[in-house]
């Protein structure tokens, strides 16, 4: 069955599609709906990742289009975890720019992504 691409926040949880990892290319978490990708297109309180067991690897959450493990990496996740950003909660008095993040990794894995309270 084909993804239907999103293109407009659903409230509660908005999947975001499942992406397929290949290190050194990075990948907007955006790139599976049909949403702008301007900057403050897409705000939500949490973005979640969930990584496959399959491969043994690292998933990151980086801040900017920038591949790899760096200062720009908010968030690893590992293999079979899932994981939201922020860590511990949702943000309660502001809002995650859902735009300026893409996703790399150390391996060739699927990570599915989605989004909480999201307004676009």
């Amino acid at each position: 069955m084909a993804w239907q691409k999103v293109n407009r926040a659903i409230g509660g949880a908005t999947p975001l599609g499942e992406f397929t990892i290949t290190p050194g290319t990075p990948q907007n978490i955006l790139a599976n709906t049909e949403l702008s990708s301007i900057r403050y297109a897409f705000q939500c309180r949490q973005l979640g990742f969930s990584v496959s067991s399959t491969v043994a690897g690292e998933v990151y959450v980086n801040y900017g289009d920038i591949a790899g493990l760096g200062d720009q990496t908010a968030l690893i996740v590992q293999s079979s975890q899932a994981v939201g950003l922020p860590i511990t909660s949702r943000a309660n008095e502001s809002m995650i720019d859902a735009t300026q993040y893409w996703l790399d990794g150390s391996a060739a894995c699927k990570v599915a992504v989605y989004a909480l309270d999201a307004t676009s």
